[in-house]
């Protein structure tokens, strides 16, 4: 039996994306993949499913020695999909409840709810929009505390976190290439966690451009004004205006010429204003790979952005140097989950620009090939102030007709902004710089049309340095995770796995687990 996906539009998209997602990374075919056809407004389309998981693990708060208890948990999650491709509204939603219930400790049952949301409104044509992202999810409080594999083991360092994005815009054009935005954007962030206070965040940016004004030379304006708001703390607020000289040196090859100001008053109470200078190239050197890098003189030192990113033949890769200043609600917004849900989609937005339909592609394609929903661990940082993040992330898929290799690997040193008078939460409230290092790699094969085997390996190790000049200490701690399982399509609306796993953790969380998981899902 052949795994079957209903169709999301007319002429079955999701078969469609699977042929092009497949010849992406089979071949040179991917040059002549059928392009998509043409946007049509259709009814939003719903599914529902139930999944039921039976874990048992033999140290289910992941704790050292004669403290580890064994239990077994079951997790019943109801949960519904939604995507829209429609001439108004455009998105994707999947959300679900997720209670556990624990065999041996029934103190630590519990429900909880996973959310994730992107979508695009339409108020007015070609003027007016509306974009709309939600996350609710499970991280990590410490990047020093035990790294669970799962919602269920290793409760005691994770917490619910609700991130909602709203933002509005006006867009339109002038000249015969000019183009001008304007933008708000309001950020709210919280969790279940009392050491994290509720932070929001408003930005208002407009930017103004016209790249071929003057033949090859163009110019744009971006200024930004933007404040963060937390619960008993002083509001972080910034600004900054960002002006470029454009040089359009081939149709492949952009340079651009950056000056400017910013102020912010992150380490003081009122704002100190310092100068922006800088450069950019954007190099496209095939429809299949491109670079760009951008370096700028910035209040805090150096600070830049380098990216390069190529699909051809049976691969997919990409890798990405920043240093920049950033929060948590971006730290949610960008990274804050490595699956291969989200690798894929940001791996393929150059190939599905439209949201709706690169949703339907992507998971149209995990499905065909049996792979695993997580990949390595969550990048989240919370922390209540605004910190500096260097950062170097490389991502890459690897195919064959039967083989599936994901590799993902990153390193983020961080270092506080805000003034330790700010009360700051979070790993900052204790060091002075965090640095977090992890690599994930995992290899899935199809066995039958329905059935793929899985295996990886997954290594994290954290370091913190103190943030008392009296004091020497200085904490890391190391996580080490292999598993290795089946997947199997029953009928074309079920499906069902079994998962063993060993974990280890050394340094300030020592521990070894050892649990097996099976689960069963039914669509409706």
């Amino acid at each position: 039996m052949k795994l079957r996906h209903p169709a999301c539009c007319p002429g079955s998209l999701p078969s469609l994306c699977f042929a092009a997602l497949s010849a992406a990374f089979a071949g040179p075919a991917f040059s002549q993949v059928q392009e998509k056809p043409q946007a049509q407004s259709v009814a939003p389309i719903f599914q529902t499913a139930v999944r039921v998981t039976e874990t048992i693990t033999d140290n289910v708060q992941l704790r050292n020695g004669s403290e580890a208890k064994s239990d077994w948990i079951t997790m019943i999650s109801p949960s519904v999909a939604m995507r829209s491709d429609g001439a108004r509204v455009k998105g994707n939603l999947q959300a679900a409840f997720n209670a556990s219930l624990y065999g041996r400790d029934s103190d630590l049952s519990r429900g909880y709810l996973t959310l994730r949301g992107d979508g695009k409104l339409t108020a007015w044509e070609n003027l007016a929009f509306v974009d709309l992202q939600a996350t609710v999810s499970q991280e990590a409080l410490s990047s020093l505390g035990v790294q669970s594999g799962d919602g269920v083991t290793g409760r005691s360092n994770q917490t619910s976190v609700r991130n909602i994005v709203v933002s509005p815009y006006l867009t339109g054009r002038f000249a015969s290439t000019g183009k001008a935005e304007l933008r708000y954007t309001l950020a709210d962030t919280d969790t279940s966690s009392g050491t994290f206070q509720k932070m929001q965040s408003r930005t208002l940016s407009a930017n103004v451009s016209d790249p071929k004004a003057f033949g090859r030379v163009g110019w744009s304006v971006v200024a930004v004004d933007s404040a963060i708001e937390a619960t008993d703390r002083r509001d972080l607020n910034s600004n900054s205006i960002r002006g470029s000289a454009l040089l359009q040196i081939d149709p492949q090859l952009q340079m651009r010429l950056i000056v400017g100001s910013e102020a912010n008053n992150y380490r003081t109470v009122d704002s100190e204003r310092s100068t922006i200078t800088g450069v950019a190239l954007d190099w496209m050197a095939s429809p299949q790979t491109k670079f760009s890098g951008l370096w700028e003189d910035r209040f805090f030192g150096p600070g830049y952005l380098m990216s390069a990113s190529h699909q051809s033949g049976r691969y997919i890769v990409s890798a990405r140097y920043s240093k920049d200043a950033s929060s948590t609600n971006q730290s949610l917004n960008s990274s804050a989950q490595l699956d291969t849900y989200g690798l894929l989609m940001a791996m393929t937005a150059a190939r599905f620009p439209d949201l709706a339909e690169r949703d339907a592609c992507v998971r149209s394609y995990i499905a065909e090939r049996g792979l695993p929903n997580r990949l390595g661990v969550s990048q989240a940082v919370l922390s209540n102030g605004v910190f500096l993040d260097r950062r170097i992330n490389l991502d890459m898929m690897v195919t064959s007709p039967r083989n599936t290799l994901q590799f993902s690997v990153y390193r983020s040193e961080r270092s506080t902004l805000t003034s330790q008078d700010f009360a700051l939460t979070g790993d900052f409230a204790s060091s002075s710089r965090i640095t977090d290092i992890s690599g994930t790699v995992s290899l899935t094969r199809l066995l039958t049309p329905v059935t793929s085997a899985n295996i990886g390996l997954t290594l994290v190790r954290s370091h913190q340095d103190s943030v008392s000049t009296a004091s020497s200490i200085d904490l890391s701690n190391r996580t080490r995770r292999i598993y290795a399982g089946v997947m199997t399509q029953f009928t074309s609306k079920a499906d069902g796995s079994l998962q063993i796993r060993n974990s280890e953790g050394k340094g300030t969380s020592s521990y070894t687990e050892n649990a097996i998981i099976g689960s069963v899902s039914v669509r409706f």
